[in-house]
């Protein structure tokens, strides 16, 4: 019961964040504002460098404690029971989603559209947010390494996804984030489950 009602209310707030973009809010975010060589190197070597830094964490830092209670993930447990294919494709989508449109649409939005702000600036605040978001880490796991990897990765990630995200658009920013994700999930089964 508390399951189904933590994805009705993740359901729900992926539904109200949608509602804004049908009345044009932050559109020109959709689009490709501007693509060279040099942005396309670093959004396939970034994305690289955020795998192989996945692995690194996977392998060298997390110890067994963590490994345990990262398997309460549902996202792992859905890899390990094989039976939630629902969570993997559909609420795991939503969440990411969700994410990013709070963390980069709408924080990048406000601050680069609305308050002018330097891009840098945008990019480095959106970073800071998310990856204070991930705090909630500490109060599932009580884990200071875990902590700290839930707020250093994030916060790598936001960065480079922000600069995807003024760049390129939000939907490479969601298929980033999802994919990158779902490896280090996918990853973490591999290696100890």
């Amino acid at each position: 019961m508390i399951k189904a009602r933590k994805y009705v209310i993740i359901t729900t707030i992926f539904i109200i964040l949608t509602i804004p973009m049908y009345f044009g809010v932050y559109l020109e975010y959709f689009n490709i504002r501007d693509l060279n060589w040099l942005i396309i190197v670093i959004a396939v070597s970034g994305f690289f460098i955020l795998l192989i830094l996945d692995k690194i964490l996977v392998i060298f830092v997390y110890n067994r404690k963590m490994i345990e209670d990262i398997g309460k993930n549902d996202v792992i447990k859905a890899f390990i029971d094989g039976n939630s294919k629902e969570i993997i494709w559909f609420y795991f989508p939503i969440i990411i989603i969700t994410e990013e449109l709070i963390f980069r649409y709408y924080t990048i939005g406000f601050f680069d559209y609305r308050l002018e702000l330097e891009p840098v600036v945008a990019i480095f605040l959106s970073s800071f947010f998310f990856s204070k978001y991930h705090i909630h880490i500490w109060f599932r796991y009580k884990n200071l390494i875990f902590l700290l990897v839930n707020l250093g990765y994030p916060f790598l990630l936001g960065l480079y996804t922000g600069y995807i995200f003024l760049h390129i658009g939000i939907i490479p920013c969601i298929l980033i984030h999802f994919f990158l994700a779902l490896y280090a999930y996918y990853s973490i089964y591999r290696q100890y489950f």
